[in-house]
């Protein structure tokens, strides 16, 4: 029943942010403006190069986050191929199979990591990367002095869902739970932990700039604080994925976020299809690289689909 409820509320929110694509879609798109801005991007190879690289380098520091909370079991490429994996892997899937993914690659080329070792590392550095766009998108409403309202019961509810989770995980699964704790102490404490969380909190600064190359080649106002915010409340915003790569989810949800910069709609939704554009595109390349480098075969992708049903 919780399972049921906790899908539905996620489906019904999905559902309400692609209809507002759909209505974004209707109102703002044009063909020919998107194709114009397009060429623009293609005539910039210098910009486009930059950001491509920029996007790369954030995944190389998410590599080198993992690989310091494994406490160099593990090697920098197995991480780096891991993480790229995961990225492939949620683009071309409507679910978010892309960890199990990365957990499984990570497995498979490291034998000194175990099952158990593997799902929590990147359980647990899934949750310090929605710290830092938490972190991040909170930074931008302060400094950019934007006006938000976060209902109370929303606050109380999370509270009490996070209580109720913790006391019933403590009683039913306590030497599980105590278990994990212990990795994660291990892992996090000392320098090790500072160098792991600065390195996830600049991976999705860098992320930031693919948005930053495509507002400045379409001559738009935009600092580098704000498309990080912007960003980050995008990526956060992909909670709610039902589609490969987000489509639909993203788009709204950055439409909305550069709107709050002062980017008319008409020109934050097209900066959105392009910037979502450039990102497929690199994730295809690197997911060509990884089938070359590590294949997997079909049968372990169901297998992974399985788990996630479960």
């Amino acid at each position: 029943m919780k399972s049921f409820s906790k899908s539905m509320v996620k489906n019904s929110i999905s559902i309400m942010i692609l209809i507002i694509f759909v209505g974004l879609t209707i109102s703002f798109f044009e063909a020919s403006h998107v194709w114009n801005a397009a060429k623009l991007i293609i005539q910039n190879p210098f910009w486009l190069f930059l950001m491509l690289s920029l996007y790369f380098l954030s995944f190389c520091l998410k590599a080198v986050a993992w690989n310091r909370y494994l406490l160099g079991k593990t090697g920098f490429f197995s991480c780096l191929l891991g993480v790229l994996y995961s990225l492939f892997i949620n683009h071309i899937v409507p679910i978010k199979l892309g960890d199990l993914v990365r957990a499984e690659v990570l497995r498979k080329r490291e034998k000194l990591v175990t099952r158990e070792e593997a799902y929590h590392s990147v359980i647990v550095l899934r949750a310090m990367d929605m710290f830092c766009l938490i972190t991040i998108t909170f930074v931008g409403l302060l400094a950019l002095d934007i006006t938000y309202r976060i209902p109370m019961w929303l606050v109380l509810g999370g509270i009490v869902v996070i209580l109720i989770a913790f006391l019933i995980s403590k009683n039913l699964f306590s030497k599980f739970l105590q278990r994990q704790v212990d990795l994660m102490k291990h892992a996090l404490q000392g320098w090790n932990g500072f160098v792991i969380l600065i390195a996830t909190l600049l991976s999705w600064v860098l992320e930031a700039g693919v948005l930053y190359g495509t507002v400045h080649i379409l001559k738009e106002d935009g600092s580098l604080l704000e498309l990080a915010f912007v960003n980050s409340l995008t990526i956060a915003g992909q909670v709610f994925q039902v589609t490969p790569g987000g489509i639909a989810n993203y788009e709204s949800v950055m439409t909305f976020g550069l709107s709050m910069i002062g980017i008319l709609l008409k020109e934050g939704y097209t900066i959105a299809v392009l910037n979502h554009a450039v990102k497929f595109l690199f994730s295809y390349i690197v997911g060509a690289f990884c089938f070359f480098t590590h294949p997997i075969n079909q049968d372990t992708i169901k297998k992974i689909g399985r788990m996630e049903r479960s």
